[in-house]
């Protein structure tokens, strides 16, 4: 029970300062309260004190000069460790998503002299020094297993896994699921049941979509396993032949959800060149991230776009802040936001 009660008050007395540190306006390093100040300040013992500063020392809050005191560092000397980027197959961080991540993470970063580091192999093989470099870990988790994250937990390094997944942990989301069901949901009031998907953007990307389709699609009584899909296989090459593969689909469907802009402009083209539809009126097309490069074709897509930049922005400084406080990193949920577009209507006969 007494082992208990140190514990707390040693929390609580890590806790205190670090707030006091965190938000003290000194650009440079300052004085704090000496051991007896701070025994006498907390109503607790030496022992407890010269741990509470041990954490904080290892935290690069503090730092300690025999003789002289212990010092905080300010905002401009204060160590700001890297962020790791554990992701299994390094290829994926060519997708638009995924790089806007990291861009957002490294525009955190840069101002605080650190950086994001790619890393492709399991914690397991991550020398100390790796590890002791960073401040926590963004999850792509694409190939990552539960016992990995466990590693992660066991040498006390945040982490936040980036999309949705049924691995542990906290998890920044961009309302996927949520926008792909929505998305479906009105292709279906609009008297759409001859649906199709076209995939093979990246896995990672393509899974919470998907979920969400198919929730919508049993909630109106239709059986996933019915709805055709068609796979460009995350392959440039492919995206052609998939679009075409869809078109030629029978029956013809009248309506395709596309996992990315790109597919879905190309089905667009190809409806409309080579097989003479209309778009919407014969063939409706919803995608997903609402990339800027394709806001000039016509017709518009009817789509929804997802921060990612924003994502990797808040995922950088929520690893940052638990690095140096010690706090659990919570779950980040962004929004989606939707772009009606002109790619969307009424089922061919649909009054």
């Amino acid at each position: 029970m007494h082992t208990n009660r140190s514990s707390t008050a040693r929390a609580r007395l890590v806790s205190a300062l670090t707030e006091e540190i965190l938000s003290n306006s000194e650009e440079t390093a300052f004085a704090i309260a000496s051991e007896h100040q701070l025994c006498h300040r907390f109503s607790v013992s030496r022992v407890t004190v010269r741990l509470a500063l041990g954490d904080l020392e290892n935290r690069g809050l503090i730092y300690r000069r025999h003789g002289k005191g212990t010092f905080a560092h300010g905002r401009s000397s204060r160590v700001h460790r890297n962020v790791g980027i554990l992701m299994k197959s390094p290829q994926t961080a060519e997708h638009r998503p995924i790089a806007e991540i990291m861009r957002g993470a490294q525009m955190v970063l840069a101002p605080l002299r650190s950086a994001v580091v790619l890393v492709g192999m399991s914690p397991e093989q991550w020398r100390p020094e790796l590890a002791s470099g960073l401040s926590g870990v963004i999850v792509f988790p694409s190939g990552v297993t539960a016992d990995e994250l466990d590693i992660l937990n066991d040498r006390k390094l945040p982490y936040i896994i980036a999309m949705k997944s049924s691995l542990p942990g906290p998890t920044l989301g961009f309302g996927q699921v949520e926008a792909a069901r929505t998305m479906t949901k009105q292709l279906l009031q609009l008297g759409h049941r001859r649906i199709a998907l076209l995939s093979g953007f990246e896995a990672g990307l393509d899974a919470p979509k998907r979920e969400g389709i198919h929730d919508a699609l049993r909630e109106a009584g239709i059986d996933p396993a019915e709805v055709p899909e068609i796979s460009a296989h995350d392959r440039e090459g492919d995206v052609f032949q998939a679009a075409h593969d869809v078109l030629k689909l029978q029956p013809r469907p009248t309506a395709v959800i596309a996992f990315d802009d790109s597919l879905g402009s190309m089905v667009s083209f190809q409806a409309r060149r080579n097989e003479g539809l209309q778009i919407p009126s014969d063939l409706s097309i919803v995608s997903f991230h609402d990339w800027p490069y394709l806001h000039y074709i016509e017709p518009a897509l009817t789509t929804v776009g997802f921060d990612f930049f924003r994502g990797g922005q808040l995922a950088a400084q929520a690893l940052d802040r638990a690095a140096l406080t010690g706090e659990r990193v919570a779950d980040i949920v962004l929004h989606p936001t939707y772009r009606p577009g002109q790619s969307m209507g009424p089922a061919p006969g649909h009054a």
